[in-house]
């Protein structure tokens, strides 16, 4: 059916940009060592700025995925609740890799809010790092069982 391929197929393109954007947001670490002065100031800010939307475009990514199940349940079965529990270790990362989004958000909102109390914030600025080390890693692993599962539903 190629309307259930079509909507099937709308998670796994806007995946991909997240992703690269993810990608982009996560080479803050290196790029940010590198700058000073007003420059680090706005590029912190497009950082602390593109973190908040990536967890909401995150957040709109899995609600995506979960409507294109609930359409293909009643495209293929006629109950949207047939398709809409997940099948593969893919599915069901993919809100458990939102908490853990969420989670690295957290630590970065953290992180400023000390820094701009002027209290340390190295401790939460390692925790936002290494949080978002493994967020990364879990997305790449992710990623990679989407692009699997995409060929099954093509």
């Amino acid at each position: 059916m190629i309307a259930r391929t079509i909507i099937m197929l709308i998670h796994p393109t806007l995946a991909a940009v997240f992703v690269f954007w993810l990608v982009r947001q996560y080479g803050w670490r290196k790029k940010g060592m590198s700058l000073r002065g007003d420059e680090r100031k706005k590029a912190l800010a497009r950082h602390q700025r593109h973190g908040e939307w990536l967890l909401w475009a995150g957040i709109t990514l899995v609600f995506i995925a979960f409507l294109a199940r609930a359409i293909s349940g009643i495209l293929v079965n006629g109950d949207w609740t047939s398709d809409l529990l997940p099948q593969s270790i893919h599915g069901f990362s993919g809100p458990i890799g939102l908490v853990l989004l969420w989670l690295v958000v957290r630590r970065g909102r953290a992180t400023a809010k000390k820094k701009e109390e002027n209290e340390s914030f190295k401790t939460e600025r390692t925790k936002h790092g290494r949080a978002s080390d493994i967020v990364m890693a879990l997305v790449m692993i992710h990623a990679f069982l989407g692009l699997i599962y995409t060929f099954q539903v093509i």
